[in-house]
């Protein structure tokens, strides 16, 4: 915890499972000019946003 990076790439070819995964990747790079993300969706083509997938299932027995 607390580890920054100079520069952060992430390669997003499906949704992320849960946004926690997506913010510490994010959290990493101390400036926004240092980070590239690159999504596509199922055909290959580019895309400037990503689902934040939450399974109902895992919060039912709480």
């Amino acid at each position: 915890q607390g580890h920054f990076l100079a520069h952060v790439g992430l390669y997003l070819p499906n949704p992320v499972f849960c946004h926690g995964q997506l913010y510490v990747a994010l959290s990493r790079v101390q400036s926004k000019k240092e980070l590239r993300i690159l999504i596509h969706d199922k055909q290959g083509i580019a895309k400037n946003t990503t689902i934040n997938v939450v399974y109902k299932e895992v919060f039912a027995n709480l």
